[in-house]
């Protein structure tokens, strides 16, 4: 049983909840300081992730192979377009979006289910039943849910099932994966997951609204990519 990828849902489930419940309630200050601290930390965990990669060329060319593609297929549009139907309907047919909170939901989308601690986190429970790594994600997943869930409202909510399809899909997959990937291989999806993660993070912060959900097709492509380079290179 994927434990460690319930935990992770379960974490989202609940910090949206009470974020949206209990909107009014928290004092603005910490509406405004938190998500800076959670982009500072997404930012810090990127470039933590970032200085493990072995080889950067396949690295870049995934990037931007995949976000030519995401480009390519609108992926952020289409994400933004769902995002305004599902508050449209949460909001009870009111015709005023709030569009931070789109913006928010396909940031967070990213972030929580669509970067490398989600994927390798599924994989290493499902290789090992080690749940480390999606408990320590589902901590900082709770607490970025319930601050966002202020201004998204129950949106947030909604991110948990991407986030359980994920994990389950990955944890799956772990036994027929892991045995058939090297280290190099892990290192450079770590890596390049990183830069991911530095982008939401740049996101987060409000400096450059950068297209996140864009990127979400370099996830499949840097491992392949990891192995052709090594084999020929």
């Amino acid at each position: 049983m994927p434990v460690g990828v319930l935990v992770d849902c379960t974490a989202i489930v609940f910090g949206g909840l009470i974020g949206a419940c209990g909107h009014n309630r928290i004092p603005e200050r910490i509406k405004v300081t938190l998500p800076v601290i959670f982009a500072t930390c997404a930012l810090a965990l990127g470039i933590t992730l970032i200085v493990k990669v072995i080889n950067i060329e396949p690295v870049v060319l995934a990037l931007i192979l995949g976000t030519a593609v995401g480009e390519r297929l609108g992926i952020e549009d289409y994400l933004n377009t769902i995002s305004m139907r599902l508050q449209r309907r949460l909001q009870s047919g009111a015709t005023r979006l709030d569009e931070k909170a789109v913006e928010d939901f396909v940031t967070l989308l990213v972030l929580f289910s669509a970067n490398a601690g989600c994927i390798i986190g599924a994989l290493y429970e499902g290789m090992t039943g080690d749940t480390t790594l999606l408990v320590i994600k589902s901590i900082l997943d709770f607490f970025t849910a319930m601050i966002f869930a202020t201004t998204a409202g129950y949106l947030i909510v909604l991110l948990s099932i991407p986030t359980l399809v994920v994990g389950v899909v990955f944890f799956s997959l772990a036994s027929i994966i892991l045995p058939h990937i090297s280290e190099v291989m892990i290192a450079d999806f770590v890596g390049g997951g990183g830069i991911i993660t530095l982008l939401v993070g740049i996101r987060m912060m409000g400096l450059k609204r950068v297209p996140v959900a864009n990127t979400i097709p370099v996830i499949p492509l840097l491992m392949p990519l990891s192995y052709l380079w090594t084999l020929v290179f």
